[in-house]
């Protein structure tokens, strides 16, 4: 109760907590309606119960008849005090329920105002990439970022509408382009077979060379051939994500053009980007701290 009442005056304060006393009074109600209404000998009884001298001394101050009005006077107002004083309790209990909740619908909606969709903005400049590698519907462009011990990708574009949607799954850091980059600092690679012509050749190639399973293979909605990869670190030499193009076609990275534009100041860029939004980007520690 003292919490609502944190900004009320102090009489009004009193008031209130007063009310919120309603128990005591409907209990002494109950008790003085039950002894005014018992019968003469229960009435006489119960009397005798108090000690010799303090019934003397009661019938000094006033008779038997004024005691008994007392009581019935008592009785109404602590019966109407318990009455009200639930009333008024359970209004300001409702009152300040439904102030918190529209504060909290408030607040929901400034923090969803000004809440940022990270991947968005990714792919956005991901999109960049694509332009000046001029990539088709055949490439794809990835931004990893290393969240306990698995990868989840931050962010993704493509011509291609089939390749270019967020993946709900994790990527373990042991497996794939994504490892081999991650383990070496740059990786590419354009050896891989054409599942077109020979599909078990190229699942064989990928679980030989990226130690993937069968099962992760037949998962795989992009058959690429070409791969560059590229370790992303902040100036602490930590490893802040890893970027990762791909092509279905052997021929479909130009991979030189790609490690000559990837210099230390556009790597700087890219890293910046993603820790200056670190904060906004979901994490699976996060949400184990959560409870999840």
């Amino acid at each position: 109760m003292d919490i609502y009442l944190e900004d009320y005056h102090p009489v009004k304060r009193f008031l209130y907590k007063a009310a919120s006393w309603g128990l005591y009074p409907t209990i002494v109600s109950a008790v003085g309606f039950a002894f005014i209404g018992a019968p003469s000998n229960i009435q006489v009884v119960i009397r005798r119960a108090l000690p010799l001298e303090l019934r003397e001394h009661m019938l000094m101050v006033f008779g038997y008849d004024g005691w008994l009005i007392t009581l019935f006077v008592l009785t109404v107002f602590c019966a109407i005090w318990g009455g009200l004083g639930s009333q008024v309790t359970v209004r300001l209990v409702n009152r300040k329920h439904r102030e918190v909740v529209a504060e909290n619908d408030q607040l929901k909606e400034e923090t969803n105002s000004k809440s940022i969709n990270c991947y968005k903005v990714f792919s956005n400049y991901l999109y960049s990439y694509a332009q000046r590698f001029e990539l088709g519907p055949n490439e794809r462009v990835s931004l990893y970022k290393l969240d306990m011990d698995m990868f989840t990708c931050i962010g993704r574009y493509s011509e291609n509408e089939l390749f270019k949607s967020k993946p709900s799954r994790l990527y373990p850091k042991d497996q794939g382009c994504i490892a081999k980059a991650w383990e070496t600092g740059r990786f590419e690679d354009a050896s891989a077979p054409d599942p077109e012509n020979n599909l078990n050749a190229w699942k064989q190639h990928n679980i030989d060379k990226f130690n993937f399973t069968e099962d992760q293979i037949s998962k795989i909605r992009m058959c690429s051939r070409a791969f560059y990869g590229l370790r992303l670190q902040n100036s602490q030499n930590a490893t802040v994500a890893v970027l990762v193009f791909e092509s279905l076609k052997v021929d479909g990275l130009p991979f030189s053009k790609i490690q000559r534009f990837f210099k230390d100041h556009e790597i700087k860029n890219l890293v910046n980007l993603v820790e200056s939004l670190e904060h906004h980007i979901p994490s699976l520690e996060d949400a184990r701290s959560e409870g999840f």
